[in-house]
């Protein structure tokens, strides 16, 4: 009972103030040595650091969209662009072309470096330090969360339990040899998908769920050794998945990581929406993202259930 009273005055007081601020302007600053990356913040009080990673679009999309947000919710909100993707005359030209091209071996240990760039940064304090990341994201946060003990607390969109093969155009003639993730120089062990290439020349005819299905039903020792050891981080954990996402069985990720950690003793939530799909980030609208699965409203109603959850636990975790 107590704990529900002081998650509740957390609430109301973490609204009011982000009521207070609503109004000001948000202030955007580069981070010295990480290109495009953006701090998004309202004053300079110091205030916790929210890094908000990236899903397999790339690019600052994310960041734009949710730093301001973030920054008026009274955090000191980080989009960090970490990949921009490059197909060479087979897509479209990237948008950063100083970024990574290809999703290979992406450095998780560049948060540490970040958390010290923003050190003294106006309005940034990283001794409160969360993650915000959705698919793609979400596994690079679970993963960091899992190897650094000052990350408090994890928004995790659509996850995923295990680290991934890695995919980019020099992967056409070499599928399953590359990992999406690496740390301090080695690539992590990864699961290999089964039929990525065909997956490319399909387009928007791919399974993608399949993809990664198949990938981990032909490979289990890898899929066990690529595992994210999420029993490591603990700190608090925030999950929201679709039952009926097209991109990955991030519903069954999420209640596989809720068990692991159940067992070592750490609590974390899940929230599953059964009807839902892959694009469950913010508080509402009847939208689609292509592949996403579920349905416009189902995935509406679930962004609507979730967002007030999200500000709560990011309230109560991050606010002392």
């Amino acid at each position: 009972m107590l704990n529900r009273l002081t998650a509740l005055l957390t609430l109301i007081a973490a609204l009011l103030f982000a009521g207070a601020v609503a109004a000001q302007e948000v202030t955007q600053r580069p981070v010295a040595g990480f290109p495009h990356a953006v701090l998004y913040t309202v004053g300079d009080q110091p205030k916790p650091v929210v890094v908000i990673l990236h899903g397999a679009d790339g690019n600052d999309e994310a960041g734009a969209r949710f730093g301001p947000i973030l920054a008026r919710m009274g955090y000191a909100a980080v989009g960090l662009p970490y990949y921009s993707p490059n197909w060479g005359d087979y897509g479209p030209p990237p948008k950063f072309p100083d970024l990574p091209g290809s999703f290979i071996d992406i450095r998780v240990d560049q948060l540490a470096d970040l958390r010290e760039a923003l050190r003294g940064m106006p309005g940034a304090d990283v001794e409160r330090f969360g993650l915000f990341g959705a698919s793609k994201g979400a596994e690079f946060a679970l993963i960091a969360g899992s190897r650094y003990p000052w990350i408090d607390s994890i928004v995790a969109y659509a996850p995923t339990d295990l680290v991934w093969e890695g995919w980019g155009l020099e992967m056409v003639e070499a599928e399953g040899t590359r990992s999406s993730f690496s740390f301090d120089g080695q690539p992590l062990p990864f699961t290999p998908y089964r039929g990525f290439v065909e997956g490319l020349l399909a387009g928007p005819a791919a399974d993608l769920r399949a993809i990664h299905e198949n990938g981990r039903a032909d490979h289990p020792e890898k899929a066990a050794a690529a595992r994210i050891p999420v029993e490591n981080y603990p700190g608090a954990l925030l999950l929201i998945a679709g039952g009926r996402d097209a991109q990955w069985n991030a519903a069954d990720a999420a209640a596989a990581i809720e068990a692991r950690r159940s067992e070592a003793g750490l609590q974390t939530t899940a929230l599953i929406y059964l009807e839902a799909g892959h694009d469950l980030v913010g508080d509402g609208g009847v939208r689609q993202v292509e592949r996403s699965g579920g349905s416009p409203e189902a995935d509406a109603a679930a962004r609507q259930d979730a967002w007030p959850k999200v500000v709560a636990f990011m309230a109560e975790t991050l606010a002392n």
